[in-house]
């Protein structure tokens, strides 16, 4: 909330009685005042704009959206659900209910409190302030939102309350009974509380705080800042990870990636590398054959004969670079964006613009602005959808052979005189439609101009349109000597490209069990395209081509040796041909996946309480405002799921929030959004979350481990008081040494099973349910059995050396040592629960080897140091006594080997075989199914054949789910 307050300016310029009033205090505006802003001003309340000259606002406080957003004073129309239409700030067009706001991305004629003017002036009316703006609702939701206990915080408080409850009883009962049996008041008690300071295991919490802090350390190596200890293990028990799509799953580094020119319509350009940095990611221009090219004409070839070419690099000599010197020499000269040429700077301008820059050094054609002097520029405005400049070759020579040929163009009415006395060129681009539809002639293979025929205007179109299906955002460029004779020069598809180890990760995550949805604000195409790209929609992308990378559906390889290049690596480009995200089993697909992508007016449409069933296999949410992201969080928490949410932007924060684990941007995300979260990424990467959620199961299971060594110890103090107590006997230890047990056991060997390395089939396994016990009946088995060997060796010992009936310092000196060292090498065999204890490697942790070696050290200080001596009541012990307590006691790491080969199913977490009076109820029924098949007299198939028919759909995957789903 401080943050939030932050962003709200103190003072702002308003117009009252007439005068404009500088400074004036913001807290004091009304609705109705008239409040004058302007480049630099930071807006104090929601205003609707009167009027504005060339104003831009830049919302990412708000909306998270890095690009500045045009502002005007002009009325919206905003269609009404039976066809009327209202206008904000306009009145009402027609009859009807008003209809809900758009989004906030749409409001072109509001500027909203806390945002920044980026440049230009204008004067708008205050419309909300305080609590109404939309700032101030973010403050108020956010003051309202409660965070959520973690899991294991939760389990550890129901754990604590059970242990202190059950010893508090154990330990009164045995003290009475002993009490009654004739036993010394006073070593009663004293006895009592020992044992009550040994049973309950007071290094549970040291434990957890610092498993939890040193999964903290590991997590900020991979750039993720943990700001909730508790956050690391949630999100080992994550089921959802909702995240955002542009800078998360992507790179926020626009890249152009294919290219198509008229002069050779059957070929489709592409460009490998992706990124701002060409050193790093390398790149070039390389051509997609045509399919007569690729098919060849003796059909007979065997399977085993290579294929044709598809692909080749384009250089200087081939016949295509002069055409394409002329679509990426407009794309550069009609730009505003900087590319450094040292390796230390910083691209500057817009994303869409750099791109274009980077493409054109990619394809080895130098920038061609130093050479060019810019007389006129036109800016792009919505309206007109594209940018014109207008500009003259320094030397009098043109940098292309398109552009020479087009400079000498005549007018028609005249064939003497050029169009252009100077040498000056228009360079245009914008939007496809726009473009072709001002151009009269293309270029052609050799840089001159042709006509553009609507044969030639359909195909540009058509491809510009597989273009933006396959998730690209594409421009048209175009050049000549006036605007009236703009000669086409091609398209350009640029995307923002999924983030190097996405694909990886993603399929990590869902083999995990943990589902994957994309939450952005982009449109359906560009949301569904990356949604296939990184595996999120589809499953794991599969090669599309027979030499193909796996994991990469929509990347073509391209073997270098094949076109006599030296180096032997591969590179990938976009193949339009390889990838349609539109598929002709899109309707199948709808249908599997339920209805796999809604929008965010169709999360408005949706009532409150049929959300939670009606997102089921939803996977992508696009034009999504951050109310649905709380809306979402809510939903799926209500269907039982632990949901990690990724955010940017102020409104962000109460999703953040509401979320079990709420995950902020490091780069690009606000400070109330950072503060609301647990967990900031520091890089912005999708990767590090699938670190994060193994980190956090290892931590869990470490944490089992840890209960595990110190319930035994426990129960078997507890036992071993027990039976001495039922049996009349002496104390087998006196209190000092219960205590020495409890510290040196709770102490080093037991803290350093919280760093134990953990299992890989630990990682792979699917997130933990938010209801299951962090006690398991298997690790309680563990335990008593355990406890119950050692208990067995301390009384055989301890009776064994009880010869006269008298208790002497030897009695319980190798009683103690006895029980000690079982405890130790229990230790050991606790540090795996699947794993015998000569699987484990005994280097693996070199902090329980410096805490067994602490352990020990201390023990025989206790036994063979006099002033030790004295109050721990013990003597020193020989070597035969040693090394037949050391015989003794590895008897735990026996036991605790047939436990793990023979009894696996009942003492391990993990084994397959748990649950299996489940599974026999189940064949049982499924048995009776097939009984009452037969008894109709239908086979297995006619009933499988009958189902398939009534449903309507494959007999695969969650079909049956889906259909309800849609339906619903």
């Amino acid at each position: 909330l401080e943050k939030l307050a932050d962003l709200v300016p103190h003072t702002c310029t308003v117009l009252r009685d007439g005068r404009p009033q500088d400074h004036f205090p913001a807290k004091e505006l009304v609705v109705g005042d008239l409040i004058m802003l302007s480049t630099g001003d930071r807006v104090p309340a929601d205003v609707r704009l009167i009027d504005g000259v060339e104003m831009s606002v830049d919302e990412s406080s708000l909306t998270g959206e890095n690009s500045p957003v045009n502002k005007t004073g002009m009325a919206l129309t905003v269609l009404g659900g039976l066809g009327s239409s209202s206008t904000i700030g306009g009145g009402v067009a027609g009859g009807g209910e008003n209809p809900p706001p758009p989004p906030l991305t749409e409001q072109k004629n509001i500027v909203f409190m806390g945002t920044l003017v980026v440049s230009g002036r204008g004067r708008g009316l205050v419309v909300a302030v305080g609590e109404r703006t939309e700032f101030g609702k973010v403050a108020k939701e956010l003051s309202e939102v409660e965070s959520r206990k973690s899991p294991l915080q939760i389990k550890i408080d129901e754990l604590g309350s059970l242990l202190a409850y059950s010893s508090s009883v154990g330990i009164a009962f045995m003290a009475l009974v002993g009490y009654l049996l004739g036993r010394p008041f006073l070593e009663t008690v004293t006895v009592a509380v020992s044992l009550a300071v040994a049973a309950i295991p007071e290094g549970l919490p040291i434990c957890v705080t610092v498993t939890l802090a040193l999964g903290v350390l590991r997590m900020a190596r991979h750039n993720a800042i943990v700001k909730k200890l508790t956050a690391v293990e949630t999100l080992g028990c994550a089921t959802v990870i909702a995240s955002d799509k542009t800078g998360t799953l992507t790179q926020n580094e626009m890249t152009a990636r294919s290219m198509y020119s008229l002069a050779f319509p059957s070929l489709c350009f592409g460009l490998t590398g992706v990124g701002y940095d060409i050193k790093k990611s390398g790149g070039y221009l390389v051509r997609s054959a045509s399919m007569e090219e690729v098919t060849p004409k003796d059909s007979t070839s065997s399977s085993g004969s290579s294929s044709p070419q598809r692909t080749r690099k384009v250089t200087e000599q081939c016949m295509e670079f002069n055409a394409l010197s002329a679509l990426f020499g407009s794309a550069s000269i009609c730009n505003n964006a900087s590319v450094p040429q040292t390796d230390d700077g910083v691209p500057m301008g817009q994303p869409t613009e750099m791109a274009l820059l980077i493409g054109s050094a990619k394809a080895n054609i130098p920038d061609p602005r130093p050479m060019y002097h810019r007389l006129q520029e036109i800016p792009f405005s919505s309206d007109r959808k594209r940018m014109e400049v207008r500009c003259r070759p320094v030397g009098g020579a043109h940098t292309c052979t398109a552009f020479t040929l087009s400079a000498r163009r005549h007018a028609p009415h005249n064939g003497d005189i050029p169009i252009s006395s100077d040498g000056s060129l228009y360079f245009v681009k914008g939007m496809p439609e726009s473009i072709l539809g001002e151009c009269s002639t293309h270029t052609a293979a050799d840089g001159s101009a042709v006509p553009l025929t609507e044969l030639g205007k359909s195909r540009a179109l058509a491809q510009s349109r597989r273009m933006a299906a396959c998730g690209l955002r594409v421009l048209a460029m175009a050049y000549g000597p006036s605007l009236d004779m703009l000669t086409f020069a091609g398209v350009i598809g640029l995307e923002d490209p999924p983030r190097e180890g996405v694909v990886e990760s993603v399929a990590h995550l869902e083999k995990g069990g943990v589902k994957v949805i994309m939450v952005t604000g982009d449109s359906k195409e560009t949301a569904v395209a990356i949604a296939k790209r990184c595996g999120i929609l589809g499953g794991p992308p599969t090669a599309v081509m027979s030499n193909s990378s796996v994991g990469e559906p929509a990347l073509a390889t391209i073997n270098r040796r094949s076109v006599s290049v030296e180096e032997s690596s591969e590179d990938e480009y976009l193949d339009l041909d390889a990838y349609s995200p539109m598929s002709s089993n899109s309707s199948i697909d709808d249908i599997e996946y339920g209805q796999h992508a809604l929008s965010g007016s169709q999360l408005d449409a949706i009532g409150q309480h049929n959300l939670p069933d009606s997102i089921v296999g939803v996977k992508v949410f696009y034009r999504v405002a951050p109310r649905h992201k709380l809306a979402l969080v809510r939903a799926l928490q209500k269907r039982g799921e632990v949901v990690a949410m990724t955010g940017d932007g102020v409104n962000d924060a109460t999703a953040l929030k509401a979320a079990d684990i709420g995950i902020a941007m490091g780069k690009g995300g606000t400070d109330v959004a950072k503060e609301a979260a647990d967990v900031v990424l520091a890089d912005d990467d999708f990767t590090t979350i699938t670190h994060a959620v193994a980190e956090g199961k290892g931590i869990f299971f470490n944490i089992r481990n840890f209960l595990s060594f110190q319930l035994s110890t426990s129960f078997a103090a507890l036992g071993m008081e027990s039976v001495a107590t039922a049996f009349r006997l002496p104390s087998p230890l006196n209190a000092m040494q219960i205590l020495w047990i409890n510290i040196i056991m709770d102490g080093p060997p037991a803290q350093s099973l919280g760093v134990e390395p953990v299992d890989e089939r630990i990682l792979r396994a699917p997130p933990r349910k938010v209801t299951d016990p962090i006690v398991t009946r298997a690790l309680l088995t563990r335990a008593v059995s355990s406890a119950a060997l050692i208990m067995f060796l301390t009384l055989g010992v301890f009776s064994n050396e009880l010869d006269d009936g008298h208790v002497t310092r030897r009695d319980t000196t190798m009683t103690f040592m006895t029980f000690v060292n079982c405890d130790l090498f229990n230790a050991y065999a606790c540090r795996s629960a699947d794993k015998c204890f000569y699987e484990i490697s005994p280097f693996s942790n070199p902090s329980f080897l410096w805490a067994m070696a602490f352990s020990v050290a201390g023990q025989f200080a206790v036994i063979y140091l006099p002033p030790l001596q004295s109050v721990f009541q013990t003597e020193a012990l020989s070597l035969g006594d040693l090394i037949l307590i050391v015989c003794l006691s590895s008897t735990v790491l026996l036991l605790d080997t047939f436990r793990k080969k023979f009894l696996q199913g009942y003492c391990s977490d993990n084994a397959r075989r748990r649950g299996s009076i489940f599974r026999r109820r189940i064949r049982k029924k499924k048995k009776g199914s097939a009984g009452e098949a037969k008894k109709h007299g239908l086979g297995k198939k006619k009933v499988k054949k009958r189902i398939k028919n009534d449903v309507g759909l494959p007999m695969s995957g969650n079909g049956i789910r889906a259909r309800n789903v849609t339906t619903l």
